[in-house]
């Protein structure tokens, strides 16, 4: 009789997860438009998304992760990370998120590069990966998804 009942609870806790829906947004990485981008270049960056409720339409935080083994110049703001807002659309459980990412305000890393004199730029490239995690209205976050190695040549 005990195996009986403990069978039965077990069964009724299985049955009662089973109809949670899974709020946490999912993403993964479609494609990037290169690994490396000229001075005052731009990088496209699509994004998979998909999401039970299709609340995603809240924000995308960016992080850059900054590769680089010489640090930038002394007293340089370093610009690793931001939120960018996603536009209301009408609910979706899985689609695509398109990101047009600019030079100066998305993509160099150190405000001002070290000086290289072997570099034709005369200025330490910034060597990043970046990292992305979408939040849904519902305050639900993502896992992470990162890029390979991308290049900003300064």
């Amino acid at each position: 009789m005990r195996y009986i009942t403990i069978c039965a609870g077990i069964l009724l806790v299985l049955a009662c997860g089973k109809d949670k829906p899974a709020t946490k947004p999912s993403i993964k990485i479609k494609s990037v438009s290169g690994n490396i981008v000229p001075p005052s270049g731009g990088l496209q960056i699509t994004l998979e998304f998909s999401d039970k409720e299709g609340d995603v339409n809240d924000s995308l935080f960016v992080k850059k992760i900054r590769l680089n083994t010489i640090p930038p110049v002394s007293g340089t703001t370093i610009r690793d990370s931001f939120w960018l807002m996603i536009p209301d659309f009408p609910a979706k459980s899985n689609g695509e998120i398109i990101l047009n990412l600019d030079y100066q305000n998305h993509l160099i890393s150190a405000a001002q590069a070290p000086n290289d004199p072997n570099d034709p730029t005369k200025k330490i490239s910034d060597t990043i990966i970046m990292r992305f995690a979408l939040q849904d209205k519902g305050g639900n976050t993502s896992d992470t998804v990162n890029t390979d190695k991308i290049v900003i040549m300064r």
